[in-house]
C-alpha cells in the first residue's frame, strides 16, 4: 500500500509538471494565434470585398489590413520567446509581413483594376447605345483605346491575383508547418 501510494505521488508530480509546461506552451500558442487571426480575418474581408467589385470595399479593407499589420507586428515582438524559441513568434511575422506587403502594394493593383473597369463598362454602355455604323472613326478609337486599356488592366489583375494567391498559398503552408514543428516539439519535451 506505501508503495503505491509512493507511486501514485511521484506519477501525480510528474504529470502536473507535464500539464503545466503544456497549460504554459498553449497559452504561449494562443497569444501568437491572437495576433495573426487578426489579420486573417481582415484577409478575408479584403477577398469578400474583391468578390464585390467594388474599389471602396476593397479600398477599406485594404487600409484597416495595413493598420492590423503595424500594430500587431508590434505585438508579436513584444511576446517574449518561448523557451528561448522564437520560431513560432518569427514564423507569425512572416505571415504579418506578408499581409503588410500585400496591402502595401499589392491590394492597390487589385482596387485599380476595378476603376478600370467601371470607367470601361461606363463607356461600352454609352458607346452601345448607337448603332456601329452611326459611330465616328474618332468615337471608334477612342472606345477602341478604352477597350485595350481594359485588356491591359485584366491582363494585370490576372497576374496579380494569382501572384497573390500562390503567396497567401505559400505563406499560409510556411506558417501551418512551422506551427506544428514548433508545439510537436515543446509537447515532446520532458
Amino acid at each position: 500500500m506505501k508503495n503505491s501510494l509512493f507511486l501514485f505521488l511521484i506519477f501525480f508530480s510528474f504529470y502536473n509538471c507535464f500539464a503545466a509546461d503544456t497549460t504554459l506552451l498553449n497559452n504561449y500558442h494562443d497569444r501568437i494565434l491572437k495576433v495573426l487571426n487578426q489579420c486573417s480575418m481582415l484577409d478575408s474581408q479584403f477577398n469578400n470585398a474583391v468578390k464585390t467589385k467594388n474599389p471602396d470595399d476593397i479600398e477599406r479593407a485594404r487600409v484597416r489590413l495595413l493598420d492590423c499589420t503595424s500594430v500587431s507586428i508590434k505585438q508579436i515582438d513584444s511576446i517574449e520567446s518561448f523557451e528561448d524559441d522564437a520560431a513560432l513568434k518569427f514564423s507569425c511575422k512572416d505571415v504579418l509581413k506578408f499581409y503588410k506587403q500585400m496591402a502595401e502594394s499589392d491590394i492597390p493593383q487589385v482596387r485599380d483594376f476595378f476603376l478600370v473597369e467601371q470607367n470601361f463598362l461606363a463607356i461600352k454602355k454609352e458607346f452601345e447605345k448607337k448603332p456601329v455604323k452611326k459611330h465616328s472613326q474618332e468615337e471608334i478609337s477612342a472606345y477602341n483605346l478604352e477597350a485595350n486599356k481594359y485588356n491591359q488592366a485584366l491582363t494585370r489583375y490576372t497576374q496579380i491575383t494569382a501572384f497573390i494567391d500562390a503567396a497567401r498559398k505559400h505563406t499560409l503552408y510556411n506558417w501551418n508547418a512551422s506551427e506544428k514543428i514548433f508545439m510537436d516539439a515543446h509537447k515532446a519535451r520532458p
